[in-house]
């Protein structure tokens, strides 16, 4: 015979499990609609970053420049704070953005789009393993 006592235990541990599942869900939820913001950032920052170069090495007057170096070096240093120094891919990104143009690191217009080229590719390979880890939360539920 079911006792009162039974049927409260039985929905009391549905009740547990169904908490702890929402929680679960809530959370991955969470850290993924952050990556997905993350990525977009990301993303944007380097075109703009990318596209302050371009206008330092093509388009720079005496005028603009001072300020144009000041957008570059926020930009890069965006960049730089949004990148994980413990991944390898990251830091490989890391170091491209340290032979961006610069007053102390001069570089002629081939070699920038050499630059900004290995840039873009590294960023995008970045990216695309970023897109990846999202389909798995969204898919499976576990973070990486």
């Amino acid at each position: 015979m079911i006792t009162v006592k039974d049927i409260l235990l039985q929905t009391g541990v549905i009740v547990a499990l169904v908490l702890k599942t929402t929680k679960r869900t809530l959370f991955v939820n969470a850290v993924t609609a952050e990556r997905v913001k993350w990525i977009a950032q990301i993303r944007h920052n380097v075109s703009i970053l990318c596209s302050l170069c371009n206008q330092w090495i093509l388009h720079r007057t005496q005028e603009k420049t001072p300020e144009l170096q000041r957008e570059i070096e926020r930009m890069r240093n965006e960049v730089r704070l949004q990148l994980n120094p413990k991944d390898i891919d990251d830091v490989a990104i890391e170091h491209l953005l340290t032979q961006l143009p610069s007053w102390t690191n001069p570089v002629t217009p081939e070699m920038y789009r050499i630059i900004e080229n290995d840039l873009i590719q590294a960023t995008q390979r970045m990216l695309k393993r970023e897109w990846d880890k999202v389909k798995d939360e969204a898919v499976h539920g576990d973070l990486r």
